[in-house]
């Protein structure tokens, strides 16, 4: 009798719109293919094509959207060596409620910039249809829409512009090699 001893985790990326969530968990997917990992995908910019996931942006509708995101994890995570979620999930709350639901096979990295490095890059223009007030939602930017910090994240990456991308992928690939390879 063979017992089945794969350890399977979730890596849940969060951090306000732009800080580089996408980029460095596809980064991390290509990274663990590489080493002959299952892995699986899910990133918050895809997630409602893919499942056909209807979201708004109402305190109530994002942690909908984040306890649905767990769900699917719940479902699938299993099938995988590695499940990453790319979210931002913004309150600690309900961040707290899915590490607490898959405990020590959840990992928490906090993708951070300051405010000025997100506007200069605003790639999706974002931060400029906040700041014409033609959008009054855009989570950890607008009044109405916060985005409360993880107090306790397994791993922070900076992205702030003065910061290069080489030194977060270093503390990534160290975080990767030793809780997960």
């Amino acid at each position: 009798m063979s017992l089945n001893t794969k350890k399977s985790k979730i890596i849940w990326f969060t951090g306000m719109s732009g800080t580089g969530k996408s980029y460095y968990s596809k980064f991390l997917e290509e990274k663990l293919n590489n080493n002959n990992k299952k892995v699986n995908l899910i990133d918050g910019d895809i997630i409602r094509d893919r499942y056909k996931i209807k979201v708004g942006f109402e305190y109530n509708e994002i942690c909908t959207n984040n306890r649905n995101i767990a769900r699917l994890c719940e479902k699938e995570y299993k099938n995988y060596d590695i499940t990453i979620v790319s979210v931002i999930s913004p309150y600690e709350l309900i961040r707290q409620e899915i590490k607490n639901k898959f405990r020590d096979d959840f990992l928490l990295i906090y993708v951070h910039s300051d405010i000025e490095s997100l506007k200069d890059r605003d790639t999706k223009g974002l931060y400029k249809k906040a700041d014409m007030g033609i959008i009054d939602n855009l989570i950890g930017y607008s009044k109405k829409s916060i985005y409360e910090p993880p107090g306790s994240p397994d791993l922070i990456l900076d992205t702030s512009k003065n910061i290069k991308p080489s030194e977060n992928i270093k503390l990534l690939d160290c975080f990767i090699d030793k809780n997960i390879l």
